[in-house]
C-alpha cells in the first residue's frame, strides 16, 4: 500500500515479488488486448545469501522482461502491524494523522520511525456503528530495506504491498466472489483468510498455523486433526463477524489456494463448517506463459497477487 515512487508505466502489465522464509516469488501479469490476463512465474530460493539471491533475483527478471515493468513487493508478515480502528471524525485529508496519534501508545517503537498506511472497511449493517479501517503499521527501515533491494536487482519499484490486499486480488477474480466467497492461503509460516464480495474486501484474518506446520503433522494423524480443527475454529469465527456485520448472504464456499494438498484440512473444514470446499490453481485464471507446479504457485502466490494490483483498487499515499 505504500507508494515508494511515482513513475508512468504501462497500465497493461505489473510484476509482483514476494519473499517467503527461505524462498521468493516472481510474478508477471499482463492484461491481453480480449480482457484475459497472461502469466509468468518463478520461485527462487533465496537461501544462499543476500548476494547470492540478488543475483538470481536480477537474472530472471531480465529472463522475464522486466526492465521497464513497474513492480510491487510484499511485506513479510513479520515486518508490519495491522490495528483494526475507528475511523476518526475528521476531514479525510487529516485521517491518517489522526489515526497516527491514536495508535503511538499501540506500537513499540518511536511512531517517528513508523510509516503508516490505511484502508477503510465497508460499513456495517447497522448505521449506529462506528466506520472501521485497518491501519498498517511498519517501520521505515523496512520500506526503506524493499526500496534497496530491488535497486539491486535493478527493478522498478513503485508500490510496497501487504499480503492481505495481495490475497484479496486474487479472491475478487474467482466467479463466487458474486455472492461473496472466503478464500484461504497459507505461506510457510501462517495462513491467511479474506472474505470478499462483488469486489469488496470485507474481513481479513492472520492464523498462526503455516504451510509449514500441516506438512510436519501429515505424519501425526491426532496432531492434524488438531490443527485443522483450529483452523475450522479461526474461520468460523470470521464468518460469524461476517454475517453478523454485514447485510450480505451467508459464506458458501471456502476456497484454498494452491499447494493446500492436505485432505485433512479440507475435510475438517467440510465438516466443521458444513460448506463447501474447493482448491484453485493459476490456470484456471490465467493463461500461463510457463509451466507452474502446485508447489511452485504457492510459493508464488503473494507475488501473483501483487502483479495484479491495479491503481484503480487502491489509492496509496505517499511514502512517510
Amino acid at each position: 500500500m505504500l507508494r515508494a515512487f511515482k513513475r508512468v508505466f504501462d497500465k497493461n502489465v505489473r510484476a509482483g515479488i514476494a519473499l517467503d522464509g527461505t524462498h521468493a516469488g516472481l510474478a508477471r501479469v499482463r492484461r491481453l488486448d480480449d480482457g484475459s490476463l497472461s502469466l509468468a512465474a518463478r520461485v527462487l530460493d533465496t537461501a544462499g545469501g543476500d548476494e547470492a539471491w540478488a543475483d538470481r533475483a536480477a537474472s530472471q527478471a531480465t529472463g522475464m522482461d522486466l526492465d521497464r515493468t513497474p513492480v510491487s513487493t510484499v511485506l513479510s508478515a513479520d515486518a508490519y502491524h495491522l490495528r483494526l480502528v475507528e475511523v476518526p471524525n475528521v476531514p479525510a485529508d487529516e485521517r491518517l494523522a489522526a489515526i497516527r496519534w491514536r495508535i503511538k501508545d499501540l506500537i513499540e517503537f518511536p511512531l517517528d520511525d513508523a510509516v503508516v498506511e490505511l484502508f477503510e472497511m465497508p460499513p456495517h449493517a447497522n448505521p449506529g456503528d462506528s466506520p472501521i479501517a485497518y491501519a498498517v503499521v511498519t517501520k521505515r527501515d523496512e520500506v526503506l530495506q524493499q526500496i534497496d533491494l530491488m535497486k539491486r536487482v535493478d527493478l522498478q519499484l513503485d508500490v510496497i504491498d501487504i499480503p492481505e490486499l495481495c490475497i484479496r486480488n486474487i479472491a475478487v477474480m474467482l466467479p463466487q466472489d458474486k455472492n461473496g466467497v472466503a478464500f484461504l492461503h497459507f505461506t510457510d509460516d501462517c495462513g491467511f483468510l479474506t472474505i470478499t464480495r462483488q469486489g469488496v474486501l470485507h474481513l481479513i484474518r492472520r492464523l498462526k498455523i503455516g504451510r509449514r506446520a500441516l506438512v510436519d503433522a501429515a505424519d501425526d494423524q491426532f496432531t492434524l486433526q488438531e490443527r485443522a480443527a483450529g483452523i475450522s475454529l479461526e474461520v468460523q469465527r470470521s464468518l460469524d463477524y461476517y454475517e453478523s456485520h454485514y447485510d450480505c448472504q451467508p459464506i458458501t464456499e471456502i476456497i484454498l489456494g494452491p499447494g493446500t494438498d492436505l485432505d485433512a484440512l479440507p475435510a475438517a473444514l467440510t465438516e466443521h463448517l458444513g460448506l463447501s470446499v474447493n482448491r484453485i490453481t493459476f490456470d484456471e485464471l490465467f493463461h500461463l506463459e510457463n509451466d507452474i507446479s502446485s508447489e511452485e504457485q504457492a510459493g508464488c502466490l503473494l507475488a501473483v497477487g501483487a502483479a495484479l494490483r491495479a491503481d484503480t483498487q487502491v489509492q496509496p499515499a505517499e511514502l512517510r
